[in-house]
């Protein structure tokens, strides 16, 4: 994924609890466009100009192979629609900006609020750190050390003229590297009152799958740009042992009480019908 593609300041509501509470939503809706959806359905709840004070926190995983598109990428230039049906890949339109993600072995997470007792400094850069930071504990936790692009490394990454289409052949500020390779691609999208980040962080790759998914894709930018979890650690982890270290990451930095909250089935409803809505077919590739 990308940097914020809004640059809109945000003013959302100040939380008058002396305890900043964080909402853990755990279901996982059942393919990969509702739950884009839903992310983008909770930033909408807490953009509201009479939107309660709310910070929501998911991880969920990818029933089946899914290509996700920047808000601003041209489906027709990015995505070989041939290959994504032979082998079974949904392409889909997500809110937030940058370049093409194949959601696939992975854990996504996302951060939705309005908050400013947690987040008081409502800059772009100064969310992504804090997010960032809460990631890096969580991957210290599971015994991977990181940095941050931005670093030497990471500028001499961003500095280099990359036209693939895909997220992980290039780094952005405050993504999170591995011995110099991308391991969390992020994007954030910003309104008036709040904002979304979410993120991939890849348990496993398979770089022909996505080099087929897309134009023009050359397989050496992947292989020499991109770490997984089991190229850190010898091996991937289950799902959920990874997302119980990205949690107590999160619990650690936003010093929030992080609790679980189920989804009501409305808003569980209005995702599936958003997701229906995101998925791009090769008739409206031009979306």
């Amino acid at each position: 994924m990308a940097p914020a593609d809004a640059t809109a300041r945000c003013t959302g509501p100040v939380s008058n609890h002396a305890d900043p509470f964080c909402a853990l939503l755990p279901e996982q809706l059942g393919d990969g466009a509702s739950n884009l959806a839903l992310d983008e359905l909770l930033l909408r709840r807490v953009s509201a100009e009479s939107a309660a004070v709310e910070t929501f926190l998911r991880f969920y995983g990818w029933p089946e192979p899914t290509l996700s598109l920047g808000m601003a990428q041209q489906a027709s230039r990015v995505v070989d629609f041939g290959y994504c049906r032979k082998h079974g890949i949904s392409v889909s339109r997500r809110a937030t900006g940058g370049k093409a993600v194949l959601h696939h072995r992975e854990v996504t997470y996302s951060l939705i609020s309005n908050d400013r007792s947690l987040f008081p400094a409502w800059s772009i850069q100064d969310t992504y750190r804090k997010i960032s930071a809460a990631l890096q504990q969580g991957l210290a936790l599971l015994g991977i050390e990181t940095t941050l692009a931005g670093s030497a490394v990471g500028q001499r990454r961003n500095q280099r003229p990359y036209r693939s289409h895909a997220c992980f052949a290039s780094a952005f500020h405050h993504e999170i590297l591995f011995a110099g390779k991308k391991l969390v691609g992020s994007a954030q999208r910003r309104t008036l009152r709040g904002f979304l980040q979410h993120g991939s962080i890849l348990l496993d790759f398979d770089p022909p799958l996505l080099q087929g998914a897309l134009r023009g894709q050359t397989l050496s930018d992947l292989t020499s740009n991109v770490a997984t979890l089991r190229s850190c650690l010898g091996k991937a982890p289950e799902f959920s042992a990874a997302v119980s270290f990205l949690l107590e990451g999160f619990r650690q930095i936003l010093k929030a009480r992080i609790e679980p909250r189920p989804l009501d089935s409305d808003i569980r409803s209005e995702a599936k019908a958003l997701g229906r809505t995101r998925l791009i077919s090769p008739f409206h590739s031009s979306s």
